[in-house]
């Protein structure tokens, strides 16, 4: 995949979700659905992501150097919003900290290789200074993945970290329901704990999931 072409789609994507907003009509305070994020409570879901690297790894030594790995993954999410609206104008909005499972990710390179685990670092920023049905956010995700084999392949390690920056919006259907459309640009390292690490330098996923409040 072109890398050129995924980060115009990447600006494309943005650029819409940062649009919504404004296109759904306002609602009065008490009838807005998205109300569930301007005080501290629960959510919970559930989530399908899919993906590929922007930048490769390219040096000779590593057996995945200059290909893609594509990536598709089911996980569980259970947010907490932590505190009522701060800020003002376009920021704001209240603190929210999730916390993901992922039982199962399958990623792509000379073959296909199982991992799962868990993002236990979620701080996010909810901005609902707008009072409609749909809610944007940005927020960073940290975690661990486990594998039963070397992933990439090489001789690397079974286990994997992973970081990464969310934005995307609560499109909110009814009352304490929301489908959620998130883009996230990430990275995957084993920290060095094997003799080679090529990792993911950049990946781009996109996720759909649907959440209860």
């Amino acid at each position: 995949m072109n890398p050129t072409r995924v980060l115009t789609m990447a600006g494309v994507f943005f650029s819409l979700v940062g649009a919504l907003p404004t296109l759904i009509p306002a609602q009065t305070l008490d009838d807005a659905s998205s109300e569930r994020l301007r005080h501290p409570g629960w959510n919970y879901g559930v989530q399908i992501s899919g993906g590929t690297t922007v930048v490769q790894v390219s040096s000779p030594s590593f057996v995945t150097a200059n290909r893609n790995i594509s990536n598709l993954a089911l996980s569980f999410h259970l947010g907490r919003v932590l505190t009522h609206e701060h800020g003002r104008g376009w920021s704001r909005g209240t603190f929210e900290w999730d916390f993901n499972v992922v039982p199962i990710e399958i990623f792509w390179v000379l073959g296909y290789h199982y991992a799962g685990g868990f993002e236990a670092f979620g701080p996010r920023w909810n901005f609902t200074h707008n009072r409609r049905r749909v809610t944007p956010f940005a927020g960073l995700a940290g975690g661990m993945l486990f594998s039963p084999h070397n992933f990439p392949p090489g001789p690397t390690y079974q286990t994997n970290f992973t970081g990464a920056f969310d934005t995307g919006a609560h499109v909110f259907l009814r009352q304490r329901r929301s489908l959620d459309v998130v883009g996230r640009v990430y990275h995957l390292s084993n920290a060095f704990l094997g003799r080679s690490n090529p990792g993911i330098p950049v990946g781009l996923q996109l996720t759909i999931g649907y959440l209860w409040f």
